[in-house]
């Protein structure tokens, strides 16, 4: 590693510095050609946020925006040298918060680079989807990417990846032919098939900022030009008969198929919910239409709204992103750019459970129930159901780290605040509708959860996100990491 700070050992470090001496944060500055931002700097308060706002009362003593792998290594180091806790952030959607700290926060967005290299994409760490969507549309590819444009490769990719693309092309991890990382030794690896297969089997389902920080993918891409959106609504009244239905409808349809069920209420104080599915579709539009009048006539009550359209793939899936009005520009976190205009969440969190089949029909009703009772005006509420498997499923449950390959559906429950001003009463409530949620999910579960949708109220999370594969993994951290020194609260080993 090429910069003047060394330590004799990696450190567990704890983010208050060495002692409690000061930091002489300029030494750092000058070994680094990215930026450099303190609690001084004007832009720290854009610097430090999550896309969450319930994380913002943590103020990392400096965040650190990375623009080579060698401002990567130099980070590392002088975090070491001084014993600042320190994390890597792309996109910072870590629904645990584990993308910030009291430390130093390596932030990797300026790693954003999109290059096609023969068959395969090259991809930095910090691309956004909508601009790998935006970038690579025009070739006629995609990446099996997720459901939010914001969202970064870097994190996305290492927690599995599940979206639009999974049943028909798989995991956006099971795409990985290569990847590069820097390690807590400050060496550069590239971990792949034939290099480092213990670190790219690990990196392929650990969930991200375990093993080191990674620069970039190399991933196969998906070809493909146009798709077929679909959005079908229910009145409320029908959401019984629909999600009884939709299930073993949507886990028994070709894998050209991906399949949401949506229960959402923008207030829970007021109102019905609303109720409707929608996904996308690599077939024909008229074949599409009649697999939807079965699923019509299964549920006996007609929607309320239905449509169903072809679509170029970049359109398709702005729409989906619900940016179908927006420009790429457009379609980025305010306060990203000036043109940028999705708005951050003041509070998320989400609990899931994945189901090897359809959510059995007494506990459709405790999900309805649950789901209803107790609500609170401010309070946006979601139950989703996400179907899986299809060539998710291909790959043996060891086969990478990675091991919900017999989940058919992530199920979860899904709560946000709309006012920025919610009280520590407006949280708890949150907490607690969510936890009465959670032990219905639980009961028919496969006990296992999405290591994307990190859950900190999780007890069981080792098994849950990891099951089997959790002992090949910590062997792993002792062998890359052995003195954690990338650690959080729900991190390897």
């Amino acid at each position: 590693m090429s910069n003047t700070f060394t330590s004799g050992s990696v450190g567990h470090a704890d983010g208050t510095g060495t002692r409690g001496r000061a930091v002489d944060w300029d030494s750092l500055r000058r070994h680094l050609r990215g930026d450099l931002i303190l609690p001084s700097d004007p832009r720290y308060a854009h610097a430090r946020e999550l896309a969450i706002g319930q994380f913002d009362a943590i103020n990392p003593r400096a965040v650190a925006y990375c623009t080579t792998e060698q401002d990567v290594q130099a980070v590392i180091a002088f975090a070491q040298d001084k014993s600042l806790h320190t994390v890597p952030r792309s996109g910072g959607h870590s629904f645990g918060g584990y993308s910030t700290t009291e430390g130093v926060v390596l932030d990797v967005s300026r790693l954003n680079h999109v290059r096609i290299k023969g068959p395969n994409v090259v991809v930095g760490a910090g691309a956004q989807q909508v601009d790998v969507l935006n970038t690579l549309t025009p070739h006629g590819l995609v990446l099996a990417g997720g459901t939010c444009p914001t969202v970064c490769v870097g994190g996305f990719v290492q927690g599995g990846g599940v979206g639009w693309q999974t049943r028909k092309f798989g995991l956006a991890s099971d795409r990985m032919v290569g990847a590069t990382v820097v390690l807590a030794n400050g060496h550069v690896v590239r971990a792949s098939a034939e290099e480092h297969p213990d670190l790219f089997w690990a990196l392929r389902g650990n969930g991200g900022g375990n093993y080191g920080v990674v620069t970039s993918y190399e991933l196969k891409p998906v070809h493909v030009s146009t798709m077929v959106n679909y959005m079908v609504a229910w009145p409320w009244e029908a959401a019984k008969q629909l999600i009884e239905q939709w299930q073993p409808w949507a886990i028994g349809s070709p894998d050209d198929l991906a399949a949401y069920l949506i229960a959402m209420n923008p207030d829970a104080g007021t109102g019905p919910p609303q109720l409707f599915i929608y996904g996308a579709w690599y077939r024909g539009v008229e074949e599409l239409d009649r697999h939807l009048d079965t699923l019509v006539g299964m549920v006996g009550v007609s929607p309320v709204h239905r449509m169903v359209a072809e679509k170029p793939v970049y359109d398709a899936i702005m729409e989906f992103y619900g940016c179908g009005e927006l420009s790429t520009d457009q379609c980025h976190r305010v306060g990203y750019s000036p043109e940028a205009q999705m708005p951050r969440d003041n509070f998320y969190r989400t609990r899931n459970r994945m189901f090897g089949g359809p959510v059995p029909t007494p506990n459709v009703d405790r999900l309805l129930e649950t789901f209803t009772e107790s609500g609170r005006t401010g309070q946006f509420r979601m139950l989703y159901f996400e179907t899986l498997g299809g060539a998710a499923n291909g790959p043996a449950r060891t086969d990478t780290a990675y091991v919900h390959r017999t989940t058919e559906m992530l199920t979860g429950y899904t709560v946000s605040l709309t006012n920025p001003d919610y009280t520590a009463e407006d949280a708890a409530a949150c907490e607690e509708w969510l936890a009465d949620g959670f032990r219905v999910l639980d009961r028919d579960s496969l006990r296992e959860s999405y290591q994307n949708y990190m859950d900190p109220a999780l007890p069981d999370w080792r098994q849950a996100y990891y099951a089997e594969n959790y002992p090949r993994l910590v062997q792993i951290k002792r062998k890359y990491d052995p003195h954690r020194f990338f650690h959080f609260a729900q991190s390897i080993g």
